[in-house]
């Protein structure tokens, strides 16, 4: 069944809708605070992999590195990607 381009157009007219505060409420920074062995809340986990996602096809990172967010079940483990991924991001990029 063609579906055309309806779930498409569902994710796209999601990131189109999204502002830069809403950064707040999807992944909170509160959500990658607290103990290292905390299992990351589901919706933080997506927020990490569709950013991560991004990242890899804007900067053309390796496709790996959508594995290693998938991989992260824990704010430990978030974390480590974050601060392991930061560097890589172009100077004169916003971050916060």
């Amino acid at each position: 069944m063609d579906r055309g381009i309806k779930d498409e157009g569902f994710v796209r007219h999601a990131l189109d809708i999204a502002k830069n505060e809403d950064g707040r409420w999807i992944a909170n920074q509160s959500c990658f605070n607290g103990s290292a062995d905390s299992e990351l809340q589901p919706a933080v986990h997506a927020a990490l992999v569709t950013s991560v996602s991004i990242y890899v096809e804007r900067y053309k990172w390796d496709q790996e590195e959508i594995k290693n967010a998938l991989q992260a079940k824990t704010v430990g483990q978030a974390r480590a990607l974050v601060d392991r991924l930061s560097g890589s991001i172009p100077r004169g990029e916003t971050q916060a």
